[in-house]
C-alpha cells in the first residue's frame, strides 16, 4: 500500500516500459489484496486499494499502447465488485467516450471487448442503480454502436449485455428498447450461428420489455424482406438447431407473456406451425405446447358478437358448426417429407380455433411466398417455397373444412409450383392437394377447377339460334376455354391429387367430372404435354370410380344400352373409353402408347379382358357425340375396326353408314386429311371382309359405290384428289376381288316394273364402274395405272355389255406400251388371267365377244411384239400369257409366232411358246 502513489505516477510516465511494469505491479498488488481478503474476510485492504487505483487506471485507457489499455480495462473490471455504485460516475463516461462514437475512438478489438465487458460487469454488479441513477442512456448509446461492430465476439457480448440490461431494468428499458432493437435486427442474419442465437435471445428480451412496436414495422417498411417478421421467419428456418430453438423460445414469450399477445398471435402463428414440421423432436413438442397454451387463452375468451364478419373473431361455435363430426382417413398416397407430423390424429378444438382465427391474416402472405421469385432463405437449408407449402399443409390440417373460403387462392398458387424444378417443392404441393381432397367434398372444388356452369338441360330457344356464338351455350363451360396451356397441365395434375384424397364421390359428381374432361377444350391433340397429364388423370378417375362403385363391372359379351338418350345417365366407362380413343389421334407416339395402356387398364378393370370395352361400346362409339358435328374421330373408328371382332359382323350396316356419313361430298380444295384417313379405312375394311367373315349387304355396297367410291375414282382438281382417286380405286378393286359386287341387269319378270327399274339402275351403276376402270387405265399416276391393271381380270367377271368389254380389252392390251415395266408386266399377267377365265367358262356370256376369234389375232400380235422387249420379267409374263391364249386359240398363236420368230433377237421364248402343249 505504501507504493500506491509511486505506481500511480508510473502509470502516467512517458516511458512505455515504466508504464507496463507499473501496470504489472498494480495487478500483482491487487491479486495479493484479494488473497488477503479470502484469508481474512474482515480485511478491507482490497476495497481501499481499488478505490485508490481505479481513477488512475481509467486515465490509462487513453494510453497509446493497446496492451496497456487492455490490461487497465481488465483490472477495472476486476475491481468493480469491490466498489460501490459511485464508481460508475467515473467508469461509464470513460467507456462511452471510447465506444459511444461512430466510428469508435477505440481502434483495438480486444480493448473494445474489454470495455464492453467492463460495462456489463457494472450491470451485473449494480443492477438496480442503472436506470435509477440515469445511466440507461449510456448503455443505449454504446450498444447501438457496438452492435454494428464486425467482430462476432463483440456482437455476442452485446447480446449478453442486452439480456443483463433487460433483466436489471425490466420496464424501465422501454424508452431505449425500440432503438436498440432496430440496430440489433441486422445481427439476426449474420453468418455465425452463435451470433444469431445470442442475438435472437437479446432481441426477444428487448421486444418483451418495451420494443413491441418493432414487430409492426411491416406497416412502414417498403422492402418486405427487411421487416422484423421476415427476419424471425428466416431464423425459424435456420440450419442451426440451437438458433431455431432459441427463436421458438422468443416466439413463445411474445405470444404468451406480453400483454399484446392477441395482436401478435396472428403474425407469429405461421412460425409456430412451421416449427411443428421441424426435424428436431424437441422443437416440435415445444411448438405443440405453445399451441395448447394459446388454445387455452382462446377457449377462455372467445365471444365476439360483432356483425362485421370480416373483422369478427372466429369462436368455438363457428368451429363446432363447420367442423365435420367424423374425421377422414388420413392414409395418404403421396409421401411427404414433413418430419414427425401425424395427420391421423385430429388437433384439439382449441388449437383449431387459434389457427382458424389467425390464418385470415397470414394466408395471403403464405400464398405469395409459394410463388416467390426470390426464394432463397439466408442461413437455411430450405427455401421460401418449401417453407410456405409446409406451413400451408399444417394450416390446412388445423382449419380443416374452414379452408373452403381460401380454396380458390390456394389452388391458384399451387398451380404455379406443380411443375417446379425442385422435386421437393413438387412433392409437397402434391401432398397439399391430396390433403385438400381429404378435407373437402368434390362439390367444394369441382366448380373451382372444372366447370363454371352446371349441366344445362333447358332447351335452346328459337331466338337463341340467332346468337353469333350460340354453340358456346351447348357446351359445358370450363376454365380450359381461356387458360394457357401450361396452366391447363397444372390444373389437371392438381385435380388428379384432389381425387386421390377424396373420401366421397357421387354419380352426379363423377358425371360432371367426365363431362368436363371429355370436352374439346381439354382434349387438344396439338398439346402432347396436356394429353399426358390428362391420361394420368383418367387413370386416377378410373380407380376412384371403381373405389366408389360407379363403374358397371361385367363381362365383355354383356350388352348395355349402347346409345343412351340425352336425358339418361351416361356410362362413365364409355366416356373415358371414347376420350382415350380420341386422344390416340395425336401425332406424338408417346401419347398414343400411353393412351392405349390406360385404355387396356380400364378394359381389364371393367370387363376382365384387354379389348372387352371395344365389344361393349362398339355401337355407341359409332354414334356422334354432338348433334351439331357428326364427325367421329378417325382414331376412334380405326380402333373399333381393329378390335371390333364379332361386332363388325353384327353391325356391318352401321359401319357402312358411318363411312357414308363421314365421306359424303369430299372437298379437295381444303385440308382433307380426315376424309383421306376414312377412305383408307374403307379400303382396309373391304379388303379384310372375307378374313373376318363379314358379309356386306348388296344395298350397302351399291351406296358405297354411288356415294364414295365412284365419285372419288374420277379425276378432280385439287392437291389431294389424286390420293383419294388411288385409294377409291383400291377399294373398288377390293370389292371386285372378293366378288362383293353383284349386278342384276336382267329382270326375272319383264312385266315387273319395280324389278325392271332395279335392273336399269344396276346397269347404270355397272356402266359407271366400267367407265371408272377404263378412264383410269391411262391416268398420269403410275401407281394408279398399276392398281387398275391388277383389277382388270375381275372387271371381266362382271356382266359387261359387248361393246364395253371389247373397248376395255383393247385399252388394257394397249397398256403394254406403258413406260413403266412393272405396269407392262402386270398387264401381261392380267391378260393371261382374262383368257384363263374365258377358257374355264368363268366369264359372263356378255363379255365373251371381247375374246372372239376375230379379235384374238390383234391381241396376239401385240403380245408377240412386246415379247422381244429387253425386260426379262415382261418377256416371261408375255410367254405365259401366250401359252394361256394358245390353249384356247392354238392355230392363231402358233401361226403368228412362227411368222415373227426370225424377227426376235432372242428366240428362246418363241420356241418355248411353239413347243408348249
Amino acid at each position: 500500500m505504501d507504493t500506491i502513489r509511486h505506481d500511480i505516477n508510473c502509470l502516467q510516465d512517458a516511458r512505455i516500459d515504466t508504464r507496463w511494469k507499473a501496470l504489472q505491479r498494480v495487478k500483482a498488488n491487487f491479486e495479493s489484496s484479494e488473497k488477503k481478503k479470502e484469508e481474512n474476510p474482515e480485511s478491507d485492504e482490497v476495497e481501499r486499494y481499488s478505490k485508490e487505483m481505479i481513477v488512475a487506471l481509467l486515465k490509462m485507457l487513453e494510453d497509446k499502447r493497446d496492451r496497456h489499455r487492455e490490461g487497465a480495462c481488465q483490472l477495472v473490471t476486476l475491481m468493480l465488485k469491490y466498489l460501490n455504485f459511485e464508481c460508475m460516475e467515473w467508469v461509464l463516461p470513460v467507456a462511452v467516450a471510447r465506444l459511444g462514437m461512430e466510428p469508435a475512438v477505440e481502434q483495438s478489438e480486444p480493448v473494445r471487448l474489454e470495455l464492453l465487458e467492463m460495462m456489463n460487469c457494472c450491470l451485473e454488479t449494480f443492477p438496480h442503480d442503472i436506470a435509477r441513477r440515469g445511466f440507461l442512456d449510456y448503455y443505449a448509446t454504446v450498444l447501438c454502436v457496438c452492435l454494428k461492430d464486425a467482430d462476432p465476439e463483440m456482437k455476442i457480448l452485446c447480446a449478453k449485455c442486452i439480456l443483463s440490461l433487460c433483466n436489471a431494468c425490466r420496464e424501465q428499458t422501454k424508452p431505449v428498447a425500440i432503438n436498440i432493437a432496430k440496430v440489433m435486427k441486422s445481427n439476426l442474419r449474420v453468418k455465425q450461428w452463435k451470433v444469431r442465437q445470442a442475438s435472437i435471445k437479446a432481441f426477444g428480451a428487448l421486444v418483451a420489455n418495451g420494443g413491441i412496436e418493432i414487430i409492426y414495422d411491416f406497416r412502414d417498411e417498403v422492402n418486405e424482406l427487411q421487416t422484423t417478421l421476415s427476419y424471425m421467419k428466416t431464423l425459424s428456418c435456420d440450419r442451426s438447431e440451437a438458433v431455431r430453438s432459441a427463436t421458438l423460445d422468443v416466439i413463445s414469450d411474445l405470444t404468451m407473456e406480453i400483454t399484446e399477445r392477441l395482436d401478435t398471435h396472428r403474425h407469429f402463428m405461421p412460425l409456430i406451425l412451421l416449427a411443428m414440421t421441424d426435424e428436431l423432436e424437441s422443437i416440435r413438442k415445444k411448438a405443440q405446447q405453445m399451441l395448447l397454451g394459446l388454445s387455452a387463452f382462446y377457449e377462455m375468451d372467445n365471444e365476439d358478437n360483432r356483425i362485421d364478419l370480416e373483422n369478427r373473431r372466429i369462436t368455438l361455435k363457428d368451429i363446432k358448426w363447420y367442423a365435420d363430426e367424423t374425421y377422414p382417413n388420413m392414409t395418404m398416397v403421396t409421401k411427404s417429407t414433413l418430419p414427425g407430423t401425424d395427420l391421423s390424429q385430429r388437433p384439439p378444438i382449441g388449437a383449431r380455433l387459434v389457427v382458424a382465427d389467425c390464418c385470415r391474416t397470414f394466408i395471403p402472405k403464405l400464398l405469395s411466398d409459394i410463388n416467390a421469385l426470390e426464394w432463397n432463405i439466408p442461413n437455411s437449408t430450405l427455401n421460401r417455397r418449401i417453407v410456405a407449402i409446409r406451413t400451408l399443409i399444417t394450416t390446412l390440417w388445423f382449419i380443416e373444412s374452414n379452408s373452403l373460403q381460401y380454396m380458390q387462392s390456394i389452388l391458384d398458387s399451387l398451380y404455379k409450383v406443380l411443375r417446379d424444378d425442385d422435386p421437393t417443392v413438387r412433392n409437397e404441393a402434391f401432398f397439399c392437394l391430396e390433403l385438400i381432397g381429404k378435407l373437402h367434398t368434390p362439390d367444394n372444388y369441382i366448380p373451382l377447377i372444372l366447370t363454371s356452369d352446371s349441366k344445362v338441360k333447358e332447351p335452346i330457344k328459337a331466338e337463341d339460334e340467332q346468337v353469333e356464338h350460340r354453340e358456346v351455350r351447348r357446351r359445358t363451360m370450363t376454365i380450359f376455354s381461356t387458360t394457357a396451356n401450361t396452366t391447363q397441365v397444372s390444373i389437371l395434375i392438381a385435380f388428379k391429387y384432389l381425387l386421390l384424397g377424396t373420401e366421397v364421390l357421387t354419380r352426379d359428381q363423377a358425371e360432371t367430372i367426365m363431362m368436363a374432361l371429355s370436352s374439346e377444350d381439354v382434349i387438344v391433340l396439338e398439346a402432347p404435354e396436356l394429353l399426358m397429364a390428362l391420361l394420368e388423370l383418367f387413370r386416377t378417375c378410373q380407380k376412384a370410380f371403381l373405389k366408389f362403385n360407379l363403374l358397371s363391372i361385367s363381362s365383355s359379351d354383356s350388352h348395355v344400352d349402347p346409345v343412351p338418350s340425352s336425358e339418361e345417365r351416361m356410362s362413365l366407362d364409355f366416356e373415358i373409353f371414347y376420350s382415350l380413343l380420341t386422344i390416340q389421334s395425336c401425332e406424338d407416339q408417346k401419347v398414343v402408347a400411353e393412351a392405349e395402356k390406360v385404355l387396356t387398364e380400364l378394359s381389364e378393370m371393367v370387363t376382365g379382358t384387354p379389348h372387352g370395352l371395344y365389344l361393349r361400346h362398339f355401337l355407341a362409339s359409332l354414334t356422334p357425340k354432338s348433334k351439331e358435328d357428326n364427325k367421329i374421330p378417325v382414331s376412334v373408328f380405326s380402333k373399333l375396326l381393329q378390335h371390333g371382332g364379332p361386332r363388325l359382323k353384327e353391325y356391318t350396316v352401321q359401319v357402312c353408314e358411318t363411312f357414308l356419313t363421314q365421306l359424303y361430298k369430299v372437298r379437295y380444295d381444303v385440308d382433307a386429311k380426315f376424309q383421306l384417313k376414312y377412305m383408307t379405312l374403307l379400303h382396309d375394311f373391304i379388303l379384310s371382309a372375307q378374313r373376318h367373315d363379314i358379309t356386306i349387304p348388296n344395298e350397302q355396297v351399291e351406296q358405297l359405290l354411288r356415294i364414295i367410291i365412284i365419285p372419288n375414282s374420277k379425276w378432280h382438281a385439287g392437291g389431294s384428289s389424286s390420293l383419294f382417286r388411288k385409294v377409291a380405286l383400291g377399294a373398288l378393286g377390293s370389292l371386285l376381288v372378293q366378288q362383293l359386287i353383284v349386278f342384276k341387269v336382267k329382270p326375272d319378270d319383264p312385266d315387273d316394273e319395280d324389278e325392271v327399274k332395279e335392273c336399269t339402275a344396276a346397269q347404270d351403276l355397272l356402266t359407271e364402274v366400267t367407265d371408272c376402270w377404263r378412264n383410269s387405265l391411262d391416268a398420269d399416276d403410275s401407281e394408279l395405272r398399276l392398281v387398275v391393271a391388277k383389277m382388270s381380270p375381275f372387271v371381266f367377271r362382271l356382266p359387261l355389255l359387248g361393246p364395253e368389254s371389247i373397248d376395255g380389252m383393247r385399252e388394257l392390251v394397249s397398256r403394254l406400251d406403258d413406260s413403266n415395266d412393272v405396269i407392262r408386266t402386270q398387264t401381261a399377267t392380267s391378260v393371261e388371267q382374262i383368257f384363263h377365265l374365258f377358257r374355264t367358262g368363268s366369264m359372263p356370256q356378255s363379255v365373251t365377244p371381247s375374246l372372239a376369234a376375230d379379235k384374238v389375232p390383234d391381241y396376239v400380235t401385240s403380245l408377240l411384239l412386246h415379247m422381244d422387249d429387253p425386260c426379262l420379267d415382261l418377256k416371261t409374263s408375255l410367254c405365259n400369257c401366250l401359252i394361256e391364249v394358245k390353249k384356247s386359240f392354238p392355230e392363231t398363236v402358233v401361226q403368228q409366232a412362227k411368222a415373227v420368230r426370225d424377227k426376235h433377237r432372242t428366240t428362246r421364248f418363241i420356241d418355248q411358246l411353239i413347243e408348249s402343249n
